[in-house]
């Protein structure tokens, strides 16, 4: 399917975002810098850094770490001071008029800007940090993923640059990685899922197997390890003490966090209130924090009103609930076991739930766009013949 836009509509777009974004990054050196610490550590000189490591471990030399700091100083040798993160936010902004232009008159304004204009997002997605670089990898992949499995599109040379993108997510954030992964693998095998839908088989030849596929790993799991039981508690062990060994006056050091039963339970908050942020009482004792918590809540009922209406989708249409339903449901799971990264320190949350904003905001967003534009091409079609 191909779309047709006004080229004033598209650059408008365009020039919306660019502003958008030179703004996040201006504001994120000038004032969020002064309230709350930024970034990776990148400075003009740490590729020093870089080459100590290499001395004295050559295996760390890739490092995710150590990666992001070698992009950001050879960025920093062309473009001074924050001007290389500023570039790269413009980059993150024209990846998202590319994935956007066709359908985002399909999207309702309102909704397409609050997705895009959230503070949060704006400062990460504009300051040098592993979570710039994960969101402008994530948008190549959720862009080649709707394009091919909604437009009809085909295989290009394109495709390395979103192998690449995968590669990096699983280096620098390998517990988003699956969820990326999936739905690259649903649309480059979508043209074979539509001919199966074409062909009147059950959605279910595509949407069971891979549902039994996760619990058969689980059971396996269960029965030939310790993986609901030590494993956890170490994991659980070794997330608290990756926050809690640092001094973070925002830090929740209350937490009862001991075993398999306290993982349930605090999932049962931990999860919304990862994605919102500070807690109401947090934001009142440190206003500070007050325009995140209200920030955090927008968020939180945007990305329910995405998956509501996700579910409804995938409920009347048999050709989007084979790329919808193993999206909620891996989505779900690995959201479920990343929570502790979410639930410690507020600040922490802020940043790392914007390596999920492309798969969790965008993404979805997509869908609804060309499903809307769809169905109105089908409607002009049907009216006119």
């Amino acid at each position: 399917m191909k779309l047709s836009i006004s080229d004033t509509s598209s650059r408008g777009l365009l020039i919306g975002l660019m502003v958008a974004h030179v703004l996040g990054t201006l504001f994120a050196y000038i004032v969020y810098i002064r309230l709350s610490s930024l970034g990776d550590g990148y400075q003009p000189g740490a590729f020093a850094a870089i080459k100590d490591v290499y001395a004295a471990k050559p295996g760390d030399a890739l490092s995710s770490t150590v990666l992001v700091w070698g992009i950001y100083f050879v960025l920093g040798a062309v473009l001074p001071g924050f001007i290389a993160p500023m570039a790269l936010g413009l980059v993150v902004a024209i990846l998202t008029w590319h994935a956007f232009r066709d359908v985002h008159m399909y999207i309702g304004r309102k909704l397409f800007w609050a997705c895009n204009l959230f503070p949060h997002f704006l400062v990460w997605s504009g300051s040098s940090s592993k979570e710039q670089l994960v969101i402008i990898c994530g948008i190549i992949i959720i862009n080649f993923a709707a394009k091919r499995s909604f437009a009809g599109s085909r295989l290009t040379i394109n495709l390395i640059f979103v192998l690449f993108s995968l590669w990096f997510i699983f280096l620098t954030r390998p517990n988003y990685f699956i969820m990326y992964l999936i739905i690259f693998i649903t649309a480059l095998f979508s043209p074979w899922l539509h001919k199966i839908i074409t062909k009147r088989l059950s959605v279910g030849m595509w949407v069971l197997p891979f549902i039994l596929s996760i619990i058969g790993v689980t059971f396996y799991l269960n029965q030939t390890g310790t993986f609901f039981s030590e494993d956890v508690v170490v994991f659980m062990l070794k997330v608290q003490n990756s926050f809690l060994a640092y001094t973070a006056g925002s830090n929740r050091t209350d937490i009862q966090w001991n075993d398999m039963s306290d993982f349930i339970y605090h999932s049962l908050w931990g999860i919304p209130q990862g994605f919102i942020g500070p807690t109401l009482i947090e934001a009142i004792s440190k206003p500070v924090q007050f325009p995140a918590f209200l920030e955090g809540l927008v968020y939180f009922s945007i990305l329910c009103y995405l998956f509501i209406n996700l579910v409804k989708l995938a409920r009347i249409s048999r050709t989007l609930k084979v790329h919808i339903l193993p999206y909620i449901f891996i989505c779900f799971v690995i959201v479920f076991i990343s929570y502790p990264f979410l639930m410690f320190n507020p600040g922490s949350a802020l940043r790392y739930k914007q390596a999920m904003h492309p798969i969790l905001i965008f993404y979805p967003l997509l869908i609804l766009g060309y499903s809307r534009a769809n169905h109105l091409m089908k409607a002009i079609v049907k009216k006119n013949a």
